[in-house]
């Protein structure tokens, strides 16, 4: 008797427990990036530019896109994530030192751009040459483009060093441009940007 109330007992939980195996598909998030119109969506996380043109602030003092001292310039890193599904981080590395003319010319601001007009937002210094970005799922959704803004000014010194630095360069033809940037992209998890201090 007590064998055969086992064996009821054991086959009736038998009937409540079952398994089932299978697979289930879940489409993954889409990632495409556009840095400047150039698509790095396939290339590696670091991503380096050429800087070749700045576009200059109006100066009653200085001929319309030539650059001297009290001259403030600026270049744009526009980043498009419409083909995202992910809140973006971007991460802008500048180096001025390669610029190699005048410790005069150097960085002073970082503002962000969201959809063709300048805000107050400043973006976060996360490193020493380092700035950092947060486009939100939100704006992904909605196409909006962020341009980080970066400034460089020349500072006109008043002293007999700076005097002679800015006379050189001036007397030099064919300065030109050629800062490399370093762009990182990649999705946003929720972590804090830390001031770099």
């Amino acid at each position: 008797m007590l064998i055969v109330t086992i064996f009821v007992i054991a086959n009736s939980y038998a009937k409540y427990i079952a398994e089932a195996s299978g697979t289930t598909e879940r489409q993954a998030g889409a990632w495409v990036i556009k840095v400047n119109d150039t698509d790095i969506s396939s290339s590696s996380s670091e991503t380096e530019f050429k800087i070749d043109k700045l576009t200059y602030k109006k100066n009653d003092y200085v001929e319309e896109g030539k650059i001297a001292p009290s001259s403030v310039g600026y270049f744009d890193v526009t980043i498009d994530p419409s083909g995202t599904s992910t809140a973006v981080r971007f991460d802008v590395t500048i180096d001025t030192t390669e610029l190699g003319i005048s410790d005069a010319i150097n960085f002073t601001d970082a503002k962000l751009v969201v959809d063709g007009v300048e805000s107050d937002k400043t973006l976060t210094r996360t490193a020493e040459k380092t700035y950092s970005g947060i486009i939100s799922l939100d704006d992904v959704q909605k196409g909006v483009l962020t341009t980080a803004r970066f400034y460089i000014k020349w500072n006109d010194e008043e002293t007999t060093l700076g005097d002679k630095s800015d006379s050189q360069i001036g007397s030099t033809k064919d300065v030109s441009l050629g800062l490399p940037i370093v762009v990182v992209v990649s999705q946003y998890l929720g972590e804090t940007l830390e001031e770099y201090k």
